[in-house]
């Protein structure tokens, strides 16, 4: 009984959880397992997905969850890179349209997924086309940067190739960093 009182008694007031604050601008825990840009090398496993058909790569290691789409909350004031929150597991998950601020839309020909990224403090999500699937690249499939929307520039670092394929490294980390500067305080 003593131990849920003192559950109890760290919960978070619903008008602290839902600041800006907590909900995306402390996301940024997750490390990158090698630095920004630096080329591979050996081998890393990815997870590949399709955004408003441009397909991005993230370290598989960074990948919490793969989940079908949750009921998300909208949050009032927010751009609309940002739908809202998700109930995932009994934590509140920003989640992140990346194809809004790419200037698509996610393609409804496919099932829309969430692809979770960190975990504790640094979780978020991202509206994803289909379902991620694994990929395997090292340096021999680095490929220069093709031409993709401007509004994503400071968040790729990389390009591989896989026959006609590219590939986008999404430095996720970055992106979540700066999405949370956005929201208004």
């Amino acid at each position: 009984m003593q131990n849920e009182i003192n559950s109890a008694d760290s919960l978070l007031a619903p008008s602290v959880a839902l600041h800006p604050a907590r909900t995306a601008g402390e996301l940024m825990a997750i490390g990158l397992p090698r630095q920004y840009g630096d080329p591979l090398a050996a081998a890393q496993e990815w997870i590949g997905f399709d955004v408003a058909n441009i397909k991005f790569l993230v370290p598989h290691a960074h990948v919490s969850e793969i989940s079908e789409m949750l009921p998300v909350f909208r949050l009032p004031n927010t751009g609309r890179w940002l739908l809202g929150l998700v109930n995932l597991h009994g934590n509140l998950v920003p989640v992140f349209d990346l194809a809004s601020l790419v200037g698509g839309t996610c393609d409804t020909k496919s099932k829309t997924m969430l692809l979770v990224l960190g975990r504790g403090e640094s979780i978020a999500a991202i509206v994803v086309n289909g379902i991620p699937n694994r990929k395997r690249f090292d340096a021999s499939n680095r490929t220069p940067l093709p031409a993709f929307p401007a509004a994503i520039r400071d968040y790729v670092s990389n390009a591989y190739a896989e026959e006609a394929t590219v590939w986008l490294e999404l430095y996720h980390t970055r992106f979540f960093e700066m999405m949370a500067r956005r929201i208004p305080g």
